[in-house]
C-alpha cells in the first residue's frame, strides 16, 4: 500500500512539475498592432525643393515594411506639402514619393506635373495625429 501511495505521490509531482515548467516555456502572445493616421510632411528645411519654391504636389505611396499600411496616391495629392497616411504605429513604414516643387502656388490645378525630386525614407510613427518631416535631408518626428 505504502508503495502505491509513493508511486501515486511522484506521478502527481511529476506532472505537476512539467505543467510549472510548460507554462513557463510557452511564448507570451504578441501584443496587437495599433494603427493611427499621421501627417508626413516635405518641408524645405527637410532639403526639398533645392532649386526654390515650395512642395505643392506628392505623387507615390506609403508602404509598410513590417505589417502593410494604407497611403497610395491616385494621380498627385495636390495643394501642400503634406499627406495623411494610416500607418501600423510604432512598425516601420516605407515612404516613397515624387515632390513637385513650383516658385508660387498656381491658382488653378496644372494639367501635368514634372517630378522635382524623389524622396525615399523610412519612418517609424509612435502615436495618432503625429507629424513626420521627411526629405533628402531625412527624417524628423514631432
Amino acid at each position: 500500500m505504502l508503495r502505491r501511495v509513493v508511486s501515486v505521490f511522484v506521478a502527481v509531482t511529476v506532472m505537476a512539475l512539467g505543467m510549472i515548467v510548460g507554462t513557463a516555456q510557452t511564448p507570451q502572445a504578441s501584443a496587437a498592432t495599433s494603427y493611427g493616421n499621421v501627417y508626413i510632411s516635405f518641408p524645405k528645411w527637410q532639403g526639398n525643393c533645392p532649386r526654390g519654391g515650395n512642395v505643392y504636389a506628392i505623387g507615390g505611396s506609403v508602404t509598410g515594411l513590417e505589417v502593410p499600411t494604407s497611403w497610395n496616391a491616385r494621380g498627385w495629392d495636390y495643394g501642400d506639402d503634406l499627406i495623411y497616411a494610416r500607418v501600423a504605429l510604432k512598425k516601420r513604414s516605407q515612404v516613397s514619393a515624387q515632390v513637385w516643387c513650383n516658385q508660387a502656388k498656381p491658382t488653378a490645378r496644372p494639367r501635368s506635373i514634372s517630378v522635382s525630386h524623389t524622396v525615399i525614407a523610412q519612418i517609424k510613427p509612435t502615436r495618432n495625429g503625429q507629424t513626420v518631416w521627411v526629405g533628402p535631408k531625412g527624417v524628423k518626428n514631432s
